[in-house]
């Protein structure tokens, strides 16, 4: 295998910020284990709950609830107007008018947006209805998950400030103590009704929890109303350019859903959902190691005048890495997952989920870049980025549609990745940010990694009938061997540093 390991000894290195910094580093250590802790217990609940829920459930359920969460999503994206990212961002981001006119304005955008959606629930199931009946139960779904939306509008800006110092501990429990108990309420009542119910039940119950746990379990002063006409000035100035990037991003996030339920039978589109919701996990957590670690660290850094450039050079490698191995992993051991934990309704998922994989690597480079454009300002070039998604995707689809049907949907989906990642790059050049090597080293690791472990059954035919536990056991511990070095010498480094005050 290639040389993974040359840069990979720091996840956050030390160099990353000054001498003078030393608490930021260790907060930024620390914040990273938090949001790998973090992360890794909430997609474990969100697989064993997806696996129970398609044991339960009927496969419309999953498309339902991909067009309900495509809507919620879209009228909240729509809206964006930064909110959090000021507050991250902003030098008034601990000041405490600032900060309840942000809630002020959080309040009433959530409002609105509870309104709209129940407005909008009656017109939409009757045009998802014109391809399947089912979508009918769109008129009572998405206003059910609407007063969760209007509930979580009151959470506390203090999430906000924990993540603009980075001091992630009781965020992560807030978002996994609500995940949790909305995941119970939605297997109970899964088991009672057998109905799609469920599952906006269980995501009313974990809005309205989080909402309440920001106001019980983090430190600092409560949220009051509050209209301070600078701090409107400043976040509406900043969110201009995040909003249109918002916007595209939805359609970006969201297209896929929207389109193939009015395409495609929703059972099929429901199988695709779950593949949806299992190829995300990879791209999640390195966009989210991005937004609460990446980007509060560049923002401080340049707050401090330190060259951006080497900032990204030293966290690009270690992002890398991880990525690779998750893609990797995703790729060779996707099938032999399906097979084992899902009936025969969901064996396509897994060709589903190889396919996603290829553009969850594209996605996950050009998240890094994303990162730095924002920290720098630059959020109309993440809006740029994203709608190039968009547009390649709609360019691609018909043609990819007519050549593979549902299968050709999705490879458009995930090569619609690659084309975006191109145009990040021209913009990372601009600002001297570009240094190619490392992606081309760690893609070529992927391609080896892939390419030996899928070619094995010529070698040895016994492997595809061996049971689906164990060929994803040996399928996993390929892939461990194959990055293991280089990945044990970064979990050193960062706890080396985790131990730093």
């Amino acid at each position: 295998m290639p040389d993974l390991s040359q840069s990979a000894a720091h996840p956050v290195p030390p160099q990353l910020v000054s001498t003078g910094s030393k608490g930021l580093s260790g907060n930024v250590a620390r914040g990273t284990a938090w949001v790998l802790l973090g992360f890794g217990l909430s997609q474990v609940g969100r697989l064993v709950g997806n696996i129970l829920l398609a044991a339960l459930l009927f496969q419309e359920a999953f498309a339902l609830m991909a067009i309900v969460g495509a809507i919620i999503q879209g009228l909240v994206m729509f809206s964006d107007i930064g909110l959090g990212p000021n507050i991250v961002q902003n030098k008034r981001g601990d000041d405490r008018d600032f900060l309840d006119t942000a809630w002020t304005l959080q309040v009433l955008r959530g409002i609105v947006l509870a309104a709209l959606a129940t407005a909008l629930a009656w017109p939409l199931a009757a045009f998802y209805a014109q391809n399947d009946p089912a979508a009918w139960d769109l008129r009572w779904l998405i206003p059910l998950v609407a007063v969760g939306l209007l509930v979580e509008s009151f959470q506390s800006t203090k999430l906000k400030t924990a993540a603009r110092h980075v001091n992630l501990s009781r965020v992560t429990l807030i978002e996994l103590g609500s995940q949790f108990a909305g995941l119970a309420v939605m297997l109970l009542t899964a088991w009672w009704t057998r109905s799609v119910m469920a599952m906006a039940l269980g995501g009313v119950v974990t809005m309205s929890l989080h909402c309440l746990l920001s106001h019980l379990m983090l430190p600092g002063a409560g949220n009051r109303f509050r209209w301070d006409r600078s701090a409107v000035w400043d976040i509406v100035h900043f969110g201009k350019w995040v909003f249109l990037s918002t916007v595209i991003s939805f359609f970006a996030l969201q297209i896929d859903k929207l389109v193939f339920a009015r395409l495609f039978p929703l059972d099929e589109v429901g199988v695709y959902a779950i593949a949806a919701s299992l190829a995300i996990m990879t791209p999640m957590l390195m966009g989210r190691l991005q937004t609460v670690i990446a980007f509060p660290l560049y923002s401080r850094m340049l707050d401090r005048n330190e060259p951006l450039a080497d900032v990204v050079a030293r966290s690009k490698p270690p992002m890398l890495l991880a990525g690779a191995y998750l893609v990797t992993a995703a790729i060779v051991c996707a099938q032999s997952f399906v097979d084992l934990a899902y009936d025969d309704r969901y064996a396509a998922a897994g060709t589903f989920i190889m396919v996603l994989s290829v553009g969850a690597w594209f996605a996950i480079i050009d998240g890094i870049y994303g990162a730095a454009f924002l920290a720098t300002g630059r959020a109309h070039w993440v809006a740029a980025v994203n709608a190039t998604k968009v547009v390649s995707f709609c360019i691609m689809l018909m043609p990819a549609v007519a050549w593979g049907g549902i299968l050709g949907a999705v490879w458009a989906a995930a090569l619609s990745d690659l084309i975006k990642l191109g145009l990040a790059m021209v913009l990372a050049r601009r600002i001297h940010l570009l240094n190619l090597w490392p992606e081309v080293r760690y893609t070529a690791a992927v391609v080896l990694a892939v390419s030996a472990i899928l070619a094995l059954p010529i070698l040895a035919p016994v492997l595809p009938n061996l049971h689906p536990a164990w060929r994803l056991l040996l399928q996993a511990l390929l892939v461990t061997a194959f990055f293991g070095w280089p990945l044990a010498k970064m979990a050193r480094a960062w706890l080396r540093q985790s131990r730093q005050p």
